[in-house]
């Protein structure tokens, strides 16, 4: 009941500040320059963003109109992991690091200005992404100190504090920066709530229990980074380091048709994760760049967990390490003012060493693929021309070539080897400065994610996920246009579609153990009716996918609101695989057929403040498995956030979260057998409901 009291209070405080806005002064604004119109650069000083009053560079990317921010993706290899912001023209060289986190530790007094780069520009390194943001430092001197505390205060009592102390400073060539953060965190996906069982016609009640989730944990980080000039070039080492507990505790009652109750435990412990990298950059001429990286990353886990109703007893645990070595090359040449030749090579070596163990009532249980070790060694090259034909025109057309061999040893041993040319064709056509058109063809080709390749096992609802030995890459030809429409400034409209022409979809399949099929001829049988059959991950011969997004920034001035600003991003899916276990056509796992976001901000500069409120729209998607369908429906997140800076180098920040109470509905549709000759024998829905909470943070920077 407080909470809802603070929450109107914070409402109705917003709305008088949006009512006494036009009496605000005004604060002159810098207009975005085209600092390039034949290299399709658009220039955002720091003016721009002033009544926003940023205080990092993340702050100001947030500002920039019609760009989404990517921070990469969490794939092996440095080239595919590219996030979509580059710092002074370069990657960051780290992976572990995320690069939000690295974004926000630049304050925004040492941006000189943001590059937006859309459709490629010769001499600039587009990471594969159609759409890139340049943040250019100054290279003046500089220091600066951070320190700030921030909670999560939940109706249940809990709370999660968390504290980060951060500096920098840069002085000619050098650099350095420094951080710990410490940390405490609740996972707002467990909740408590009803679950219900329903027969196979979905009108009588089986079963009624009640599910009470409770998930949470700690951590603490350390990065640090340093650079100077280094044979006429720059070179660059940084390093971080992570240790983290996460905790999920389940009690699940039954109180029809009679009492029961169990209890389930996981316990997920990164012993440690760590990365060093190290990058050399230099400029041989006028026309000639050449950059060098090595890159080395670890993690060490344990994972265990727990069933228990005081009658049987089911413990599964996992311990596995990691790791990833890389070693990079590249070299660009500029032909000419609009010409740009750029190719490099990339060697990487992967492995996982994973082992399972399964056990009921202290007896051990037979899983396939309970002990893996997985190791990776790939090796690609890759070469990029982009060519400013005209003034209104850019063409990227460039080719990645990957070799890889993957080999498995312990219960199964098996080699791979995998060549997959990836060529790419990026055209732009941009009429005039507030218009442009982007195409692109593309060999996408997927990676493999080495815990397919092991068994699972989730005791709260008595799944078992079979490893797979037989896993190869998903591939794609994908076919994409966008629009691209800028108006009032600040305000910028893009529409995009695409089309993926699948062949290996990822998905869930039926995986065959072995070893419980009868010999024939020396070698087992994988077609007899005798061999046990587990749900796995695999591959599905051929789909297709449509993808459509919307992103909208519409600044509010013109419209009455001074200061305000709506966006909006959506993005729609309509995909089609054949079901390996049934023969129907679906939609792939996983995929959920809508995700978006809307937000309205409000900038006051008189009373340094800014407010806002948004929303993450609620989605939901399926997981079909060889004997069950599972689906997971996320409702919308809301959230009115107010941020006061009393001064430049402070602020105060209060969010109230979660707004409508959101619920997460995970439905099983449970067979007796395999879905396509077995009848349903029962529908299970689970409703957990997830609290409002209130969060605040006080940053000072000196």
């Amino acid at each position: 009941m407080k909470l809802r009291g603070m929450t109107v209070a914070v409402a109705a405080a917003a709305l008088a500040t949006a009512a006494n806005a036009q009496e605000a002064a005004n604060t002159a604004q810098a207009t975005p320059q085209e600092a390039a119109p034949q290299e399709g650069v658009i220039s955002y000083p720091p003016e721009f963003f002033a009544s926003a009053q940023p205080q990092s560079a993340m702050d100001m990317i947030n500002r920039v109109p019609g760009f989404q921010f990517d921070g990469g993706d969490s794939v092996r290899g440095f080239n595919g992991a590219a996030g979509n912001v580059l710092i002074d023209g370069q990657r960051p060289a780290s992976k572990a690091d995320p690069l939000e986190n690295i974004l926000r530790r630049i304050p925004a007094t040492t941006v000189e200005r943001i590059e937006l780069i859309r459709g490629g520009a010769p001499g600039i390194d587009m990471q594969g992404k159609t759409v890139l943001v340049n943040v250019v430092r100054k290279q003046t001197a500089s220091q600066q100190a951070l320190w700030a505390v921030a909670s999560g205060f939940y109706a249940d009592g809990r709370t999660t504090p968390a504290m980060r102390l951060e500096g920098s400073r840069r002085e000619g060539d050098r650099a350095m920066e420094g951080s710990v953060l410490l940390y405490t965190f609740v996972d707002d996906g467990a909740g408590e709530g009803p679950r219900i069982t329903y027969d196979r016609a979905g009108g009588t009640v089986l079963e009624r229990a009640f599910s009470d989730e409770t998930a949470g944990g700690r951590g603490v980080e350390t990065k640090a980074s340093y650079e100077q000039g280094l044979l006429g070039g720059k070179v660059r080492l940084s390093y971080s380091g992570k240790r983290e507990v996460y905790n999920w505790d389940l009690e699940d009652t039954t109180n029809y048709p009679f009492f029961y109750r169990f209890r389930a435990h996981d316990d997920f412990d990164t012993n440690f994760q760590g990365e060093v990298g190290l990058q050399w950059s230099r400029n041989l001429g006028p026309r000639t760049a050449i950059e060098l990286l090595a890159l080395q990353t670890w993690r060490d886990t344990d994972y265990l967990s727990t069933f228990d109703d005081t009658v049987d007893n089911f413990v599964f645990t996992q311990a596995s390490t990691n790791g990833e070595s890389i070693v990079r090359g590249k070299a660009r040449y500029t032909w000419s003012d609009t010409l740009t030749v750029e190719g490099g090579a990339e060697v990487a070596y992967n492995f996982l060493d994973r082992t399972s163990t399964f056990t009921f009532n202290g007896a051990p249980i037979a899983i396939p693929a309970a002990s893996v070790l997985v190791e990776e060694t790939r090796g690609e090259v890759f070469g990029t021309a982009t060519w400013r034909a005209m003034p209104t025109l850019t063409v990227e057309a460039g080719a990645r070539f990957e070799y890889s061999v993957i080999s498995q040893s312990g219960d199964s041993n098996l080699e791979q080897e995998f060549f997959y040319p990836k060529p790419r064709l990026f055209v732009t056509w941009a009429p005039n400065e507030a218009n442009q058109v982007r195409l692109r063809i593309e060999r996408e080709v997927g990676q493999l994610n080495f815990g397919d390749f092991v068994s699972s096992a989730q005791l709260s609802t008595g799944v078992v996920t079979a490893g797979n030995q037989d896993l190869v890459p998903g591939k794609a030809w994908t076919y994409e246009i966008a629009y691209e429409r800028r108006f009032w400034e600040k305000g910028a409209l893009v529409l995009l579609a695409q089309y993926s022409d699948m062949e290996d979809v990822v998905d869930r399949v039926p995986v065959v153990d072995l070893s419980t099929c009868p010999i024939v001829g020396g070698e087992p049988d994988p077609t007899s009716p005798l061999c046990e059959v587990f749900s796995g991950v695999g591959n599905i011969p051929e789909g297709r996918n449509f993808h459509y997004e919307v992103q909208l920034t519409l600044p509010l001035d013109r419209l009455w609101v001074k200061g305000g600003l709506l966006t909006f991003s959506g993005t729609w899916r309509d995909s089609e695989v054949e079901d390996p276990t049934t023969g129907e056509v679906r939609e792939i796992s996983g995929q959920p057929p809508f995700t978006g976001n809307a937000a309205f901000t409000q900038d006051i500069p008189a009373w340094r403040l800014n407010w806002g409120f948004d929303v993450g729209i609620g989605f939901k998607d399926y997981y079909y498995n060889i004997d069950e369908v599972d689906s997971e429906e996320l409702q919308s997140w809301w959230r009115l956030w107010q941020e006061w800076k009393p001064m430049p180098s402070l602020s105060i920040r209060m969010e109230f979260q979660n707004l409508a109470a959101r619920d997460l509905i995970r439905t099983r549709d449970v067979y007796t057998g395999l879905r396509d000759t077995s009848a349903l024998l029962f529908h299970e829905r689970k409703d957990l409901n997830f609290d409002p909470f209130f969060y605040m943070r006080i940053r000072k920077t000196w």
